[in-house]
């Protein structure tokens, strides 16, 4: 299936560290070729990956955290090879949703035991690529305090329920069309979710949207617990569709998490599906 893997190990990363030799090993008892190891800190990371895109690579292996995973799939999708996105950091978000697991040995063996390389579909907001999902709006302190949850400070996160519920209730509202259609004249938050990446997925070839509202303070308790818990799509409040492509009109600039990422982009913002985002060793989820 490929002849020169290589593997990237990101040793800035939240919880990775040197795993060369147990790949080497992994790698050895199926009769692999042994891939090229590179032990990185973050500041080595741009250069490797362009380094990638030239080198013969038929095979890219990173494992670190979200930012490092995306920037190894960018980069794989650069170099036109197959990816395989090990966790190693704290959310993990796409080795999740590609393989259902936060355990990178586990990752790996689901990934190897593919037959072949898929395609991945990825977002683009304006010129910014996400693979997995996309947060629009105040709400995004939702993700900081889910994580908090997940990581165990449940008193932590309890207190970060007062600074959701004012974004939710105080924030500013914005219009957004789904596939030139308006979805939601005044959404508060706005969570994108790429093809595959949840569990219960209902297209492979669409968006899955999730529209906040301004809501009052008793229902907001309400959803501010779920998002917590679980996920705000099952409240009866929030609004969901489908859509190959999303636009927000207006003006000024939005915070927004690609990919569990910070970053700000500027209105008018244009957020397209690419069925070939990137190659994956993945099973299909669809």
């Amino acid at each position: 299936m490929f002849k020169s893997p290589s593997l990237i190990i990101n040793l800035g990363s939240g919880s990775a560290s040197d795993i060369s030799h147990e790949i080497e090993a992994i790698f050895n008892e199926r009769g692999l070729p042994q891939p090229t190891i590179y032990l990185a800190q973050p500041s080595d990371l741009g250069a490797l990956f362009e380094r990638i895109n030239g080198d013969g690579t038929d095979l890219l292996i990173v494992y670190g955290g979200d930012g490092t995973l995306k920037s190894g799939a960018e980069a794989a999708q650069k170099a036109e090879v197959p990816f395989i996105a090990l966790p190693g950091g704290t959310m993990n978000l796409l080795p999740k949703a590609l393989y259902g697991t936060d355990d990178w040995k586990t990752a790996l063996e689901i990934a190897l035991s593919q037959p072949a390389p898929r395609w991945q579909a990825a977002g683009r907001v304006n010129e910014a690529t996400f693979f997995c999902g996309a947060l629009f709006g105040d709400p995004i302190v939702i993700s900081e305090a889910r994580e908090t949850l997940r990581n165990g400070e449940i008193l932590e996160a309890i207190k970060q329920i007062p600074d959701i519920l004012t974004a939710i209730s105080h924030g500013e509202r914005f219009t957004f069309k789904a596939d030139g259609k308006v979805f939601d004249k005044a959404s508060n938050g706005l969570q994108i979710s790429c093809p595959s990446m949840r569990n219960d997925a209902k297209s492979e070839t669409h968006f899955e949207l999730a529209s906040v509202p301004q809501l009052t303070m008793a229902k907001l308790a309400t959803i501010g617990a779920i998002a917590l818990a679980d996920d705000w799509r099952s409240s009866h409040d929030v609004m969901t569709t489908l859509a190959e492509t999303v636009t927000i009109t207006g003006q000024g600039a939005f915070d927004i998490l690609l990919d569990g990422e910070p970053e700000t982009v500027s209105c008018p913002i244009t957020i397209n599906l690419d069925p070939k985002g990137v190659k994956v060793l993945a099973p299909k989820k669809i």
